[in-house]
Formats: structure tokens, sequence, C-alpha cells
């Protein structure tokens, strides 16, 4: 497989493991891709991502890492991990203004100490796009070489994480009989739904991709998983590519008394914690739309711990 060496920091594979409780409860048989235990920071799926990124940056040569999203992100907090654990400086461009102490990830940033912080001084979340270019113009007037990554690591590079973990899913999946009908996984920034796609399209038989949105209309991520999936194969040099069928929902407004009663269905059944925004919202559309499936289904489990403590992400 062509593309970046990725830089071994995950620590992989995840568990995949029948979820018996979770199952019994809502009536359909239900398997879990623990990707919360990826055990880089607090895990979560983007570990997988960062890790293709830090290998780009290290093929380019580049010497101070540069990214951005909310002041609660996963992908944020993650990527100045990792990018710290490589002795990597890293910028960090935030939407909004610095928030109070006690607030945000942000605190856990602070012993971080090559992490460097921009604040757009805008709440909408695009404003990061344009201060990322404005960081890149700044350190290469510096002379510095920087590596640069949009909002949630969603790109080709990035994933390429997801479409190796498809190889990983499959070796596991084969080993114990479980051929899912439909995967089902919360969807922001699109890199990690259109990784999968990316992985299943190499594969003549595949599941169904079911993503629920959560920060982007369902049309909007169509057009931009394909266009990822396309670009990552096309990064490898892959000349095949199988049909998938890939149905992303809209969860932007999902009813909080459902995501609430998932989110304490998971931890009673299988002793997971589910963040409100991504994991608890997915699994809601699972258990409302689980009755219309006749198959085994797969959950993957992304992780974002850190809004269970300080809310939105907003990545």
């Amino acid at each position: 497989m062509r593309g970046p060496d990725p830089v071994r920091l995950a620590s992989l594979p995840t568990p995949l493991v029948l979820a018996e409780r979770l199952s019994e409860a809502i009536g359909a048989e239900v398997w879990l891709k623990r990707d919360d235990l990826t055990g880089i920071g607090l895990g979560g799926n983007k570990a997988r991502s960062v890790e293709y990124h830090l290998g780009a940056a290290r093929a380019e040569g580049s010497d101070v890492f540069v990214t951005g999203g909310g002041p609660r992100s996963n992908w944020v907090l993650t990527a100045a991990v990792a990018a710290a654990a490589q002795g990597l400086p890293c910028y960090l461009v935030l939407f909004g203004h610095p928030p109070p102490p006690g607030s945000s990830a942000v605190d856990l940033l602070d012993r971080l100490d090559q992490v460097r912080l921009v604040y757009t001084g805008d709440p909408v979340r695009a404003s990061v796009d344009p201060m990322l270019d404005e960081v890149k113009e700044r350190l290469e007037d510096q002379g510095r070489k920087p590596y640069v990554v949009g909002r949630g690591g969603a790109g080709p590079v990035g994933a390429l994480g997801y479409l190796a973990a498809v190889d990983e899913i499959e070796r596991q999946a084969h080993r114990v009989g479980f051929s899912p009908e439909a995967v089902w996984l919360s969807v922001g920034s699109c890199g990690t739904i259109a990784g999968l796609l990316a992985g299943y399209k190499r594969r003549r038989f595949s599941p169904v991709l079911m993503g629920a949105s959560v920060h982007r209309p369902a049309e909007e991520c169509d057009e931009r998983i394909e266009q990822i999936s396309e670009a990552a194969l096309d990064l490898i040099g892959e000349a095949h590519r199988y049909p998938v069928g890939c149905l992303v929902h809209d969860q932007l407004n999902p009813d909080p008394r459902q995501v609430e009663e998932a989110a304490r269905l998971m931890a009673v059944t299988e002793g997971i914690f589910l963040d409100p925004e991504y994991g608890a919202t997915a699994l809601a559309d699972l258990i409302e739309k689980a009755g219309k499936t006749n198959g085994k289904l797969m959950f993957l489990v992304t992780g974002g711990l850190v809004n269970l403590f300080y809310g939105p992400s907003g990545s």
C-alpha cells in the first residue's frame, strides 16, 4: 500500500466484542469495535488518522504540526498529544475566545510544553480554516516548515487510518465468524466514515455503512465522504473500486431523551460511557432503526471522552 508510512502510536488492534446484554435489550445482535481504546491521550478514533498525518509530516521533513478545531475537540487533543510524543511542536487554531479555566480540554494542553494556542475570536467553526492559512504563512516567513491539517484531521491522508482499519476488522470478524450487515458510527468531519468506505471499496463484499451526522447536513456529508474516500484510494494507487452502501442520516437535532437513554443503556449493559454529542447520538440512531434490519450489526465506539466532562466539542 502506497501513501505515507504511519507513525505507530495507537494500541492496535482494538477489541471487537459481542455486546450480549445490549443486544438482548434492543433485540438485535450488536458487536462493538472498541476504538475508544486506542490509547493516545484519552483514546478515540482520531488516533488512527493522526498516525498517518504524523507519518506524512515526517516524510515531508516538517518541523511543526498545525491543526485546529474546537476547545473541546477530541481531534485537537489527540493531535497535540501525538505530536508531543514525537517531539514535534504543535500550533492549534481554536475557534472563539479562550475558555474559562476548568471548562474545556485546553486545560490538559497546558501540560504540553511545545503546544501554542491561537484563537480566532469568532464562534463559528469555519473561522478556523482561514486562520490555519495565516498561521502557516507566518511560520513559513520564520523559516519553519509546517505540516497543516484541517479540522477533525479529515482528508485523504487521515482516511488511510480507517482504510487500514477495515483489514483489521475483517480479520477479527472472520476469526469469530461474524459478518455484519451494517456498520454504525457517528459522523462529524466525515474522515472516519470516508476511510471505512475507502477500505470496503477494496473488497467485493461489504456491509452497509450507516452514519449519524451530528454537525453537517446529510447531503453535504455524502459528497464529502465520497470525495475523501476516492482521494484516499488514489493516494495508495488502488484501482479496484467495488460498490459499497453508505447511508448518512441527519442527527443535527436529536431527541435528547433518546440520546440520554442510549447512553444509559450502553453504560448499564456493557459498562461503556458514551459522550452525548457523538457516541450516544449514533447509538440512539442505531436503536431507532435496528428493528428494520435482520442481520448482525457493528457499532464503532469512537471515544471522545472529553465531551463527558466538558460538553460538546464543536470540532
